[in-house]
């Protein structure tokens, strides 16, 4: 028994530590998964649309993962430190796995021409229009203020970064599909261990340790 309830925290404590894994199709960077954000982990998808359709109709809070300019900030630095990195391709010329040297990669961004320095501005929705803080606009109901990272194709004169405040604000049905260099990033969290096997894996240790002391 004492094994088990070894082997059962073990896993608990790798399924706690695990290392980030992209989703690449066709050496194109789909998402991520366990991207640890604030202590937390969350799994990504880099997709294109509107903010309406992409997040319960963007107009609540609660419709988005990250609603205050904090999280928001950490969750696009995340992308930075953890996603968009370069990856060595299992068979040499086979991938394109290259999301820092070549952020048109990601999926919902392409190469565009006419852009002198390739980028990819992944957005995140913090604050639908009608929580707007100041005087209320009617036009407000259609907007979404957004957070952003951009990442801009290495070597080259700019560095990727996240903007340092709610950069923008873009109507809510806009669609990111004809922007080639603009996608949407679409966060889940991952489940923790649920509150019933924790417990009962504690009350296996405790009954563990009882049956000892019984044989002492």
């Amino acid at each position: 028994m004492r094994k088990f309830f070894l082997a059962a925290v073990l896993v608990l404590m790798a399924s706690g530590a695990q290392a980030v894994t992209l989703d690449v199709v066709g050496g194109q960077l789909m998402g991520a998964s366990n991207v640890l954000v604030d202590g937390s982990l969350y799994d990504v998808q880099f997709l294109d649309g509107s903010c309406i359709d992409l997040y319960n109709g963007c107009n609540d809070p609660l419709d988005f993962t990250f609603n205050t300019e904090a999280s928001a900030s950490l969750a696009m630095q995340a992308l930075l430190d953890q996603v968009f990195l370069d990856q060595p391709c299992a068979w040499a010329g086979e991938c394109n796995e290259w999301f820092d040297s070549a952020p048109y990669f990601t999926n919902g961004c392409e190469f565009n021409s006419s852009q002198p320095d390739q980028h990819c501005e992944v957005l995140v929705p913090v604050i639908p229009g009608d929580y707007f803080p100041g005087p209320w606009d009617p036009n407000y109901a259609s907007q979404v203020g957004v957070r952003s990272v951009t990442n801009y194709q290495e070597p080259g004169p700019w560095l990727d970064a996240v903007s340092p405040s709610t950069c923008c604000i873009v109507q809510n049905n806009l669609d990111s599909g004809p922007f080639p260099d603009v996608v949407w990033s679409v966060w889940q969290p991952v489940p923790e261990p649920s509150t019933a096997l924790l417990l009962g894996l504690g009350l296996t240790g405790l009954a563990a340790k009882g049956r000892r002391r019984n044989r002492s």
